[in-house]
């Protein structure tokens, strides 16, 4: 779903300039690729916890089937 922010003419441009320098097929694009690599975001959230959770137990995901 598309939204509408308001940016002054500045920031404008400077996206148009950094949608230019990246690549970027739009202003949206740009933007999402300027701050995945400033707040260091994968574009993936996929795998994001591998190692960090234990294996779901039996009853967890008999659990799951429940509901």
């Amino acid at each position: 779903m598309a939204t509408t922010i308001q940016v002054s003419e500045t920031t404008r441009n400077m996206l148009e300039l950094a949608k230019d320098r990246i690549g970027a097929r739009s202003l949206d694009e740009a933007l999402q690729k300027v701050l995945e690599k400033q707040l260091d975001m994968p574009k993936s959230m996929f795998g994001m916890l591998k190692g960090k959770m234990k294996p779901f137990s039996r009853t967890e995901r008999l659990d799951m089937w429940k509901h």
